[in-house]
């Protein structure tokens, strides 16, 4: 085989593993995603919290995310990033003003990675 040959078939192996990595990455879900599917493994309830000037956090149960302790709107925006994808992937669906609720993908999803978290 000539060298452009093989710089062609290099190009299209490279071009075939990023498309690859891209259709993966789709698929993956981030740290902030799991940590909602987790916390709301039991009772699939989320509520989007507004108060006056403050962005708006995410409540599950007890718990808040982010958790108020590092202030760091960087971290709020994360969180409210991964409720939106999880919105998008079909795995939340809204059911009334600030209440969502984990569709039947979503409980399964999260009670698959519940297990995982207890075990860490």
């Amino acid at each position: 085989m000539d060298i452009l040959g093989l710089a062609t078939l290099c190009k299209l192996a490279i071009e075939g593993g990023n498309k690859a990595l891209e259709a993966y990455k789709k698929t993956r879900l981030s740290k902030f995603e799991k940590e909602l599917l987790t916390a709301a493994a039991a009772n699939g309830k989320f509520f989007i919290v507004h108060i006056d000037e403050h962005p708006g956090w995410i409540k599950i149960g007890r718990e808040n995310f982010p958790d108020d302790v590092t202030g760091d709107p960087a971290i709020t925006e994360a969180y409210l990033e991964a409720f939106e994808s999880l919105c998008k992937r079909g795995y939340i669906r809204p059911d009334a003003g600030q209440l969502f609720r984990l569709t039947s993908k979503g409980f399964e999803k999260a009670r698959k990675l519940a297990p995982e978290s207890s075990n860490k």
